[in-house]
Order: C-alpha cells, then structure tokens, then sequence
C-alpha cells in the first residue's frame, strides 16, 4: 500500500482508528494522528520500502492493539469471583541512582515496598516504581518524587482485587495529582511538570507491570533479556514499524523525545502480565541506562552479578559510556 501525499495516508490511518473503541479514540486520536504524521515523514524520505514497511506495521499494530482495548473495556465490566493467592517467592532487592556525567541534578526517583504484613504481601505484593523527570520541563525532580510516592500510596490504599487494574489505576491517580498542580501553575504554564513511570507488582508468580513514557521493565530468564514494557516515543514507533534499527534508534536526532508522559493531560497507561518463576530477574531503570547500553551488555551484566553488585556495574558501564543522563536501576532476583 503506498500513498504519495500525506493528506490523503492521514485519512486513511484516522479511518483505520475507527477499529478501537469511541473511549480509547476521544482520549488519543490526536496524539496518534501526531505520531502517524513524524513516522509517515520519516518513510516518505525512505522511498516506496519506507512506506511498505510504515503501512505493514500499522495494519499489524491496529489488529492487536485494538482487540486488547476492547478486551480491556470487556474485562472491566466483569469481575473475576475469587482472587487466587500463589505461593511467595524470595526477593534478592537492590536498587541505584546517579546523576550521571552530564546533568547538573538527579532527576530520576525510585522506590521499593515490601509490605511487612504477611496478608498484604500475600495480597498486594511487593511493588517497584522508577520514574525519570523530563528534562527541559520545571521541576522534573518535583514530579518524578511524585509519581513513585503517589503510585505507592495509591496501590496500596486500592481495594481491587485485581493487582493489573489497581496499579494502571494507581498511575492514573499521579497523573491527575501532577497535572492538578500544572494547572495551578499560572506563572508558567509553558513549563509543567512532567515525568516518565514504570511500575511492577510481583504477586505469587506473575509480575504485573504499567508504564508511561520510555522508562523500562525487562525479564531475564534462562539467559534471554526480554523488554515487558512499551516505550512511548516516536523514534520507538518508528523502530516498530521497521524503519530504524535498534542502533540508529540510538543516534536518532529524536531520540529523547518521548509521546506520553505524566502531566499532560488524560494518558493512556500500557499494563502488561508476565509469569514468573524461579530464577527469573526482573529490572526497572531510566533511559539513562537502557538508552546507553545494549540489551546483550545489560544482559551480561546482570547474568553474570548479583542484584546489588549488578546495579553498580550497570551504572558505572553507563558512567563510562559517558553518562549522558541520570541513570536509575532497579534489580530483583526470584528465587523459591
């Protein structure tokens, strides 16, 4: 399929939107219209193998996207009769933070909670959160300490038995908090707070994570590292579709712009569901990590370490790579 002016592909793509649901299509079919015009821009200058390969992701992307909202939107009208509790694993926890080489602060936040009650960890688990504030915007730090503290609060005050709906609503609950403060904000409403989140629950054995913006969860099982979250950005769209590799992602002029953030406005949290079993290795951390080393070198590195002495050489493998931002990393080990 190749359509040689933007403005009749951009019909097109709004008529394909039709497939998901009147919800989902009010609250983001202005943001991936905007994604849809940079992506098709980028093909065009590829030629007809551009464009190919743009429309074939598309197609691909709407058919699984679109069945998963309205499975989202089927499953929110029922509910689940019993809450299944499995048996807990051992965590082996170690987490970091640094302000890198470049930055003048640290405006990446984390956070670990292991409840101390038995009941609630057997009911709620244990959460991780990472957060990255967005460079360029007032008060990055304000809002990245933000969202891993109100995301915790949240989670743990939800009464949902349903530890996917009850962390996509505790992200949704700081983002409503930071964006009420941007609208208070009068002196300079051109410079709200804004932030990346990625937040993981492991609960019996499965490991629940939601995520906005292009901070990062991957699993590590049996010597294969495999991202769970989705980064928001144009440039990972752009990856999706075919058109960059991995490694030109990586030099890409629009490499730290990101499509979703919390506060701004109504967003759209990804949640994803992955078992767990003994051995697996779970990491959270920042672009200024994930964005620097490869996914073979993390791997290595976290194959080969411990969680406490893996963080200490992922970020000082960062560091040695320049350190071009703040570098957050959070490690969990399960183990029976």
């Amino acid at each position: 399929m190749q359509i040689s002016s933007s403005r009749p592909a951009e019909r097109l793509y709004r008529l394909l939107l039709l497939v998901y649901p009147k919800a989902f299509r009010d609250a983001y079919c202005r943001e991936m219209t905007q994604t849809f015009r940079a992506c098709y821009r980028e093909a065009r200058q590829q030629g007809s193998w551009g464009l190919l390969c743009l429309w074939s992701f598309i197609l691909r992307d709407l058919a699984a996207s679109a069945f998963v909202e309205h499975m989202k939107r089927f499953f929110a009208t029922t509910r689940m009769e019993d809450s299944i509790l499995l048996p807990q694993f051992y965590l082996d926890i170690a987490q970091r933070t640094d302000i890198g080489r470049t930055r003048p602060s640290n405006e990446d936040n984390m956070t670990t909670v292991v409840p101390e009650d038995p009941q609630v960890l057997a009911k709620k688990g244990a959460l991780f959160v990472v957060s990255d504030g967005l460079g360029g915007h007032s008060a990055g730090d304000v809002a990245s300490e933000m969202a891993v503290r109100l995301v915790s609060e949240a989670y743990y005050q939800n009464e949902s038995a349903e530890i996917a709906t009850a962390l996509q609503q505790a992200v949704e609950y700081a983002n409503n908090e930071i964006c009420r403060l941007n609208e208070l904000n009068t002196q300079e409403p051109k410079h709200a707070m804004g932030t990346t989140c990625v937040a993981a629950v492991l609960q019996g054995a499965a490991v629940y994570v939601a995520n906005v913006g292009d901070s990062r969860a991957y699993l590590l099982r049996d010597g294969q590292l495999r991202q769970i979250s989705r980064d928001h950005s144009p440039v990972a769209d752009m990856v999706r579709a075919g058109l960059l590799t991995e490694e030109q992602a990586r030099t890409h002029e629009k490499r730290n712009m990101i499509s979703r953030s919390l506060g701004d406005g109504t967003v759209e949290v990804d949640t994803f569901t992955e078992a767990v079993q003994s051995g697996d290795t779970l990491i959270l951390c920042t672009d200024g990590l994930s964005a620097v080393l490869g996914d073979e070198e993390l791997r290595a590195i976290v194959e080969q370490y411990g969680p406490q002495e893996s963080v200490e050489h992922l970020i000082a493998r960062a560091n040695e790579q320049g350190g071009p931002d703040n570098i957050t990393a959070i490690v969990v080990r399960v183990s029976v």
